[in-house]
């Protein structure tokens, strides 16, 4: 096991920290020499289980004698894809391996799509399985993506992000499993606060795996869960309840001096709306004006930003030796559930609405990491009404009333937040959760376990299902008002690729209805979307063309690009608040 800590030795102090020998580093290592088709990992949050999970491939390349064909590392949001490949590039530039390639493969455009190929892959979940299965298949083999899959260590992290208002995700999450074990894919399932139930019914649906297609002829076991016995190396935390919303207006700056926020910078305010994050940032920045917030320096951080932006205040979280350090000390970063896993935070201070127990656990998870920190949970069911569902809300409510004790534990202690997250997803609730979608969640499984009989039938790739999420994406790009006048009159634009990649913004919607505001624009008497229709040569060029808003949904169904009506992007006093209202009316 010497040459495995060594990997991580050297991938740690690269990065300035200090290494801790936890126990289930081991226990993991262990597990992947043996032929066991699915590991789930269980730690907290902080305790390095990326290192753990990596080693072994990483050092593979190291000795140039790979267990495995690649290393694919999955996560639930592009952000995070982001990050984590910056993260493992790090790593193998710790490590010397300089033939190493590590690509990001998270299903936008480029002008080379990597297809899941590289040596270290780092995609989304949406990704993976759309090409797994091949359905995103635009002049490639169908087979090819399988190919590299099932040859490969796949590592699937944050997969509690994944949670909807039904449970669909979670609930197609066994099936996908099943479906990357039978086709030879080895599989490492990592989490802090993965309940026991979806467990579960991984283990349910891997046994009649076994049967059916004989998995236990590729794995001598199938499944394997290890759970850190480790309390988890990080400051102290001290959590309190308050009764009732955080307030978005300047009553917020009493809050912040009752906890003496000027001496426990960075801080971190987390809610669970855009619009809401978008007030309290336009607050701060009024105070800052004000000159009654000292040194701290307010950001916004949510999924609606456009590319650039959020990607400028991603990276001052990145020790790079540019003077970014020493402003990411002051921060007061205000940010909806995109700072939930990923960014390497380190918060004195958080502020929180509350919202479901295993996501204010992964909250939690970002103060206190190094020194002491304190975290003042709101608890109010209205804070998260639209966003969580309901039951949820209101169990997490009943469920951590005066649970301190152990809400300060869970960051620390695996037992801890596993009792409090099954305390609140317990069956009765996941089962009521799905209801309104079983017959869809029965539908895609079907497609799903009947995929290896069907590997060669073109047919047998096809299906009109969402494969893991319910809702759609919308992707738009953002004009800046001489663009977007060019535009509207011409048709056509030429921009840089850095450009057109910084201003894309994406907008998530749960029906296909009709189109939203922030995308229709007025020409004459008409309301019309515009569809995009870009060119990569050394510029993008970009071609408008005129669509009814009776053709939305079949625009949005091809995965075409809209433009971005430019008067939805708002700013403040020159801050950035990003698209904060995009289903109202301007």
């Amino acid at each position: 096991m010497e040459e495995f800590w060594s990997i991580v030795s050297r991938i740690v102090k690269a990065r300035g920290r200090n290494v801790r020998k936890y126990s289930f580093f081991e226990d993991v290592w262990k597990a992947l020499d043996l032929s066991v088709g699915l590991v789930i990992v269980r730690a907290p949050t902080g305790c390095g289980k990326t290192e753990a999970v990596t080693a072994k491939f990483l050092r593979g390349l190291e000795i140039e004698c790979r267990p495995w064909l690649s290393m694919i590392y999955v996560l639930p949001t592009r952000s995070l894809a982001f990050a984590m490949r910056r993260r493992l590039s790090r790593s193998v530039e710790a490590l010397g391996i300089s033939w190493c390639t590590v690509t990001l493969d998270y299903g936008e455009f480029g002008l080379l799509k990597p297809y899941l190929e590289g040596d270290i892959v780092v995609t989304t979940y949406d990704t993976l399985l759309y090409q797994f299965y091949g359905i995103v298949r635009p002049g490639y083999n169908v087979l090819l993506p399988m190919s590299k899959v099932s040859n490969s260590l796949v590592i699937m992290d944050e997969i509690q992000l994944l949670q909807d208002e039904y449970w669909y995700s979670l609930s197609l999450i066994p099936y996908h499993v099943s479906s990357l074990l039978e086709l030879g894919a080895r599989v490492i399932m990592l989490s802090a606060t993965l309940p026991e139930v979806l467990i579960n019914d991984i283990s349910c649906m891997l046994s009649r795996a076994i049967h059916k297609y004989r998995i236990r002829d590729i794995w001598e076991e199938s499944l394997k869960i290890i759970d850190s016995r480790d309390e988890a190396l990080r400051g102290a935390l001290d959590v309190e309840l308050v009764e009732g919303e955080l307030p978005s207006d300047e009553r917020l700056l009493s809050i912040l001096r009752d906890y003496s926020f000027e001496e426990n910078l960075p801080g971190l305010i987390v809610v669970n709306k855009v619009e809401k994050a978008a007030e309290i940032y336009k607050t701060l920045i009024n105070l800052k004006k004000e000159g009654k917030l000292g040194d701290a320096v307010p950001l916004l951080l949510h999924s609606r930003l456009r590319r650039g932006a959020r990607r400028e205040i991603e990276d001052l979280f990145e020790k790079r030796g540019d003077g970014s350090e020493e402003i990411s000390k002051r921060i007061l970063l205000v940010a909806t559930q995109v700072v939930e896993a990923g960014l390497d935070l380190n918060v004195k201070l958080l502020l929180t609405d509350v919202s479901p127990v295993d996501s204010l656990i992964q909250r939690l998870g970002r103060c206190g990491r190094k020194e002491s920190g304190r975290a003042v949970v709101f608890v109010s069911e209205e804070a998260g009404k639209k966003v969580y569902p309901l039951r949820l809300l209101r169990r997490t409510v009943e469920e951590i009333h005066g649970m301190e004790k152990e809400l300060s534990l869970s960051v620390k202690l695996l037992k801890v937040a596993q009792e409090l997250v099954d305390r609140v997803f317990t069956r009765e609730e996941v089962e009521y959760l799905k209801r309104n979608v079983e017959n869809l969640v029965i539908r895609v499984g079907k497609w799903i376990q009947n995929l290896p009989l069907n590997l060669f039938s073109r047919k047998g790739h096809e299906t009109s299902s969402p494969l893991l999420r319910l809702g759609y994406e919308l992707k738009c790009w953002l004009p800046s008002m001489d663009h977007y006048n060019k535009l509207t009159k011409e048709n056509f634009l030429k921009v840089s690729f850095d450009e057109f990649k910084d201003n894309l913004v994406r907008l998530s919607l749960r029906k296909l209805e009709k189109p939203i505001p922030a995308i229709v624009h007025t020409l004459g008497e008409h309301k019309v979307l515009y569809e995009l229709k870009l060119d990569f040569r050394e510029n993008v060029e970009i071609n408008v063309i005129e669509r009814n808003l009776a053709s939305f949904s079949s625009l949005v169904s091809k995965g075409s690009f809209f433009l971005l009506n430019p008067i939805y992007y708002e700013e403040w006093n020159g801050a950035e608040l990003g698209v904060v209202s995009p289903w109202k009316e301007k």
